[in-house]
Parts: structure tokens; C-alpha cells; sequence
């Protein structure tokens, strides 16, 4: 990873929390021409991040009042919810970052993820059935916010709809979908599954990933 690209994501970051406080400062919704003026920014760039931040559920968006022909400008607020999962959000940042730095940040997230797995299942009853053991762990990704969608063929992969941690997915992918992995596999490794997690395919398209499974 070069330090420009570093650099890049730094001042992304900085970017979206000057752009939140803002929204939260202002009283009421913003447009994109106020938001760049606000942080000394180019409206294209502004425009990115905010798509970022409404992705990531912190900001919600109106038409603005027509005032005249074509397709109303977008203004932009502070959802509400966002002061609580802030916090969250940034410390899960940090967390990510500091892994990043490791020698081997994708091992260490997949064994951190395979703990918060078999944490998840706990002392359930062992599940010897492949299909029962696919179910039980598509419901557990439903429950963590996955959006997922069990195997269109039997062998098939989970496909997932939606990631709970975007966008810091698509800034520390190694780090994010290495927990999911290991989420996963720890999982089936706790419920005595004859099914492991083998790999997560992250964005094969804009919303989708594959979590792929084989036998034991």
C-alpha cells in the first residue's frame, strides 16, 4: 500500500466527520454547494463522500423546493440515530486501522472473527446435517445485518446482500472480511458442522459478496 494512497484514505475520513459535524451543527438540511463551501471542498468530492456516509446510514437525503426545470437539487441531514452509532463506528475505525498495521492483519482478523463465532453459537447442540448447519448459520448472518440469501444449489455459496461495516469494508478489506471469514468458520466450527468456511468473495457486485463453504 503506497503512502499516497494512505494519505487518500486519511483525508477521506477527515473528510466524511468535518461533513458530519457540519450536518449536525446546521439546523436543518444542506445542499452540496453549502457542504463544499462548509469544508473548502470540490462539490464532486463532497458529493462522494456524502454518498458514503448516506451508505453507511449516517446521513438521509430530501429534494430540495423546484425551482425551475429538471430534477431537483438533494439536500442532506444528520439522521438522527447517527450521534449513537458513531461512536461505534469510530472505534471499530480505529480498531481497523491498528490491525492494518500488523505483519499479518488478515490472519489475525480471521481469528478474531472465528472467536466472535463460536461466542455467537455457544453451547448450542451439535449439528451433524449440512442443510441444518447452512440454515443455522444464514440465520446468524441475517441476525448480525448480512442480508444474506442461502444457496441457489445444493454446494452452492451464502450470498450476501448487504455488509453491516461498509464502508470501512472497502477501506480495510483484508481486516473486515477477514472477521466475517473467520465469523463464519468459527461458527460452523462451534455447532461440530461437517461443512467450514472457505472463502468470502468480497464484491463480486456493488451489493453482493459469495461466502463459500466446503466439506469437511
Amino acid at each position: 500500500m503506497t503512502a499516497e494512497h494512505d494519505r487518500h484514505r486519511l483525508l477521506a475520513g477527515l473528510t466524511r466527520s468535518r461533513l458530519l459535524a457540519v450536518l449536525r451543527g446546521s439546523g436543518g438540511p444542506l445542499g452540496v454547494r453549502e457542504l463544499a463551501a462548509a469544508v473548502g471542498l470540490h462539490q464532486n468530492s463532497v458529493r462522494e463522500q456524502l454518498a458514503r456516509l448516506a451508505d453507511a446510514g449516517l446521513v438521509s437525503t430530501e429534494a430540495a423546493p423546484a425551482t425551475g426545470r429538471g430534477r431537483p437539487r438533494l439536500r442532506y441531514l444528520a439522521r438522527a440515530e447517527a450521534d449513537e452509532q458513531e461512536p461505534y463506528r469510530a472505534l471499530a475505525r480505529v480498531l481497523a486501522e491498528e490491525l492494518d498495521r500488523t505483519a499479518d492483519p488478515a490472519t489475525l482478523a480471521v481469528e478474531a472473527g472465528e472467536h466472535w463465532g463460536r461466542a455467537l453459537i455457544g453451547s448450542a447442540r451439535v449439528v451433524r446435517d449440512e442443510d441444518a448447519a447452512v440454515r443455522r448459520l444464514v440465520e446468524l448472518l441475517a441476525d448480525a445485518g448480512f442480508e444474506p440469501e442461502g444457496p441457489a444449489l445444493p454446494g452452492g455459496p451464502i450470498r450476501l446482500r448487504r455488509c453491516p461495516f461498509e464502508p470501512l469494508a472497502r477501506d480495510h478489506r483484508s481486516v473486515v472480511c477477514g472477521v466475517h471469514l473467520g465469523l463464519m468458520r468459527g461458527a460452523l466450527r462451534q455447532m461440530g458442522a461437517p461443512l467450514d468456511a472457505a472463502a468470502l468473495e468480497p464484491y463480486v457486485e456493488p451489493d453482493l459478496c459469495l461466502a463459500h463453504l466446503t466439506r469437511n
